[in-house]
């Protein structure tokens, strides 16, 4: 069915103009929501070409809100700064709430207003740490690294943690900013088929711990590098607050700066007695920055 819908870009994580991550939300009108398909949303997402598309159903922003997250290829059941942006969206359309609940595919995710035009999320979590494990295509590739950028050696594992089933990320901790700068993107994806669904999407997330304390981090899928990835650095976040032990952390991630798209991330982490991750939380800013219509097919 061919239609038109109304569109609004935004830069989230960020209350800069052209910093950030992009995000495109597509609004969708309750009379058309059940005639855009799958390949529509996917058609248009392809065509912004952005690291994440959100279509946000319209109806009563006192119920949860549904939202879908397309890649330029497929369907995600959560992603961070889709969730951030929606939410941030939603909350400068509605100034007189303090609050609104997101429904994704992962569950239903309350966005909450807070100070400097910032927004926090609880992360869905079904958190997991699956087996370290070494793969011929993380490190090999890397011409302009050698063993000693690497805390675990060229050779050796690094942890495979998960979000939620089907967002699952390598973490590969470097010993300096410098090598983090050298850093580059990969030829294909990563594949870890012995984890099953927990390894729908699988990424690489590189970082560096940094004296201040903040985590300097990039994220890569294949060819695509990311300027803010909320569930990467949620994923992190729960990975290393389960080193420091039972307690409520806060870490703060910068991510982007290599592509000019400096990113700000802020979490929040609650550790329990048996080292389980209870609770995440995301936050972040955003601005907007173009709006117009897209035509489906």
């Amino acid at each position: 069915m061919a239609c038109r819908l109304d569109f609004t870009t935004l830069d989230v994580f960020t209350t800069t103009r052209f910093l950030g991550n992009p995000l495109a939300i597509v609004r969708v009108p309750k009379d058309l929501s059940g005639s855009l398909t799958q390949d529509d949303k996917q058609t248009i997402a392809r065509e912004f070409n952005l690291s994440e598309t959100v279509f946000l159903h319209e109806g009563n922003v006192d119920s949860p809100v549904k939202i879908d997250i397309f890649t330029t290829d497929a369907e995600l059941p959560f992603a961070g700064h889709p969730t951030v942006g929606s939410g941030w969206y939603l909350l400068s359309r509605n100034p007189s709430k303090e609050t609104i609940t997101l429904q994704t595919k992962a569950g239903t995710i309350p966005v909450v207003r807070g100070t400097g035009g910032k927004v926090y999320l609880q992360v869905p979590v079904n958190f997991k740490i699956h087996a370290p494990r070494t793969h011929p295509l993380i490190k090999s590739v890397q011409s302009k690294l050698i063993d000693q950028d690497f805390v675990n050696g060229i050779g050796g594992a690094e942890p495979l943690v998960s979000i939620v089933k089907g967002m699952t990320f390598f973490l590969v901790q470097v010993k300096s900013e410098e090598a983090l700068a050298r850093y580059h993107a990969y030829p294909e994806n990563v594949a870890v088929p012995e984890v099953g669904d927990w390894a729908a999407f699988v990424g690489i997330y590189v970082f560096y711990e940094r004296e201040d304390g903040v985590v300097r981090t990039r994220m890569f899928a294949a060819s695509v590098e990311d300027p803010a990835t909320g569930s990467a650095a949620s994923t992190l976040g729960g990975y290393l607050a389960t080193k420091r032990g039972e307690g409520t952390h806060k870490i703060n991630i910068l991510q982007g700066v290599e592509m000019g798209r400096k990113s700000d991330i802020e979490l929040v982490v609650e550790v329990g007695k048996d080292n389980e991750v209870l609770k995440v939380q995301l936050g972040g800013g955003a601005v907007e920055v173009m709006e117009g219509t897209v035509s489906s097919t």
